[in-house]
């Protein structure tokens, strides 16, 4: 999708002249770039003058084609690092740090297992005023914080969630579906250990809210909280052993991996 203005915007206008720099490089005229990409040479005409935004996904067609070796995702991203919300900043850097991430959620799939287009669902649906671009920087910080479960020896995940966070039909069958493959795939992963809490526990220690615990190299916790418009790291000591105690008491109620891998399987096949 393109988003379109009536006068060049600063940072649309960088992105259009590197783009033009490198079609001409490459020996390209716009409509030889549009018609490898799916764009008219109006579209890209309008990219280069900077009255156009691009998404994403167009961005790394162009890339691809260009074989810029992803110079222009790299520049997306240099461009709009700055509307990353700081709290999402830091946690994707204590995330890089930890060895272990323990994380429990009543409602949502957490945001190291989400898929992009569920991802998508949430934030714009929880941000029904932000414009595309604003809604795109969050969506690509959330699946940057990925990268960490692809290191060579990524941390221990360690996953509980509430029935009602595979149930919830989030964006609909085309998004939900998906979305729960990508949590059984991730539930075979040699370092990662999703359960589920299901309807019928009777005792549910976990009904306060989300919270996540990440444990670096020296055995430290941190405890982090993420509310509707932040997230917050706690250092407390009291209130990070009152949620360790939360989280192994959850654990405790939740399916064992095999049989939550079950529930998340018919979950899906009863999805509409």
């Amino acid at each position: 999708m393109l988003i379109m203005v009536d006068k060049p915007k600063p940072k649309w206008a960088r992105m259009g002249r590197e783009i033009r720099r490198l079609r001409r490089q490459a020996g390209l005229s716009q409509d030889d770039l549009g018609r490898s990409v799916g764009m008219t040479y109006g579209m890209i005409s309008a990219i280069e003058r900077g009255i156009r935004g691009v998404k994403p996904d167009y961005l790394k067609q162009i890339d691809a084609h260009l074989s810029t070796d992803g110079k222009l995702i790299r520049l997306w991203e240099s461009l709009n690092k700055d509307r990353f919300p700081s709290w999402l900043r830091d946690v994707l850097e204590l995330e890089r740090q930890a060895v272990e991430v323990r994380e429990w959620h009543p409602v949502l799939i957490p945001g190291l297992l989400q898929t992009e287009e569920y991802a998508r669902t949430i934030v714009r649906n929880g941000r029904p005023t932000d414009m595309d671009d604003e809604v795109d920087g969050i969506v690509a910080a959330r699946m940057a914080r990925q990268d960490i479960l692809k290191q060579e020896r990524p941390p221990l995940l360690l996953v509980v969630l509430d029935e009602t966070v595979i149930r919830r039909p989030v964006g609909g069958a085309d998004v939900m579906r998906p979305q729960l493959d990508e949590l059984l795939k991730m539930s075979h992963a040699p370092r990662v250990t999703i359960q589920i809490v299901p309807f019928t526990a009777e005792q549910h220690p976990g009904l306060s809210g989300p919270f996540r615990l990440l444990q670096d190299s020296e055995g430290n916790d941190v405890l982090y909280l993420e509310h509707v418009l932040s997230g917050t790291p706690v250092e407390e000591r009291d209130e990070i052993n009152h949620c360790a105690r939360l989280y192994s008491d959850l654990r405790g109620v939740a399916l064992p991996p095999e049989e939550s891998r079950d529930l998340i399987e018919r979950a899906k096949g009863e999805l509409q």
